[in-house]
């Protein structure tokens, strides 16, 4: 059996969906982002502290768990990005239109794409992997089980919290695991849902909770 080991590049990212394709949506990049750039596979959240513009998003903050970098809880999340901020997305707000001029914008600076948490979509993760109590196994008895999101700073994108199953910490559900891993260790890819206590009504539709 393999053992996965985390790096850069094994990002979150929309896997499947009843619609054949995950739904993208794109929204502009909140000006409160300037030092937490969103780069693909990143959680997006709506910034709920912006008063102008409409809605923005911004990259999901990390702070739940005593600061432990797990995923924020609450209902604000929009998705996963599927494509990162680019010039002039610095954090100002050069770049950034109000509602009646966006349309002019759809796909300029500052519009992130992002694969909506819809309750319909399921993405595909990894375990964290290294350190004590983080390696986790593919197997068929943690599908349906609930588990935080966690951020690593390091190489700067989420992985699936696998031995951690704190109630007030959870933020997806596995949904199931690729068959050519099952009986593999520590970073091992998974499917997963948002749990839609956490999501934001703006996307979603259903999903695994309430």
């Amino acid at each position: 059996m393999a053992d996965w080991t985390n790096s850069s590049g094994l990002v979150p990212r929309p896997i499947r969906s009843v619609w054949g394709a995950p739904q993208i949506r794109y929204f502009q990049e909140s000006s409160a982002v300037s030092s937490a750039q969103i780069a693909v596979g990143h959680i997006v959240v709506a910034d709920t502290v912006v008063t102008t513009g409409g809605l923005r998003v911004r990259r999901d903050p990390s702070t739940a768990g005593n600061g432990a970098n797990l995923q924020h809880l609450g209902g604000s999340i929009i998705g996963i990005a599927v494509t990162g901020s680019t010039a002039p997305s610095t954090g100002g707000t050069a770049g950034l239109l109000d509602d009646s001029s966006i349309a002019q914008n759809r796909l300029g600076d500052k519009m992130i794409g992002v694969a909506i948490a819809d309750g319909l979509t399921e993405y595909l993760g990894y375990f964290k992997s290294g350190g004590a109590g983080t390696d986790g196994i593919a197997q068929s008895s943690l599908i349906g089980t609930n588990l935080p999101m966690i951020f690593d700073s390091t190489l700067g994108t989420y992985f699936v919290d696998s031995t951690n199953s704190t109630a007030a910490l959870v933020s997806v559900r596995i949904t199931d695991f690729p068959s050519d891993v099952r009986g593999d260790s520590g970073g091992v890819p998974c499917y997963f849902k948002f749990l839609s206590s956490n999501v934001s009504l703006a996307v979603r539709l259903t999903g695994p909770t309430v």
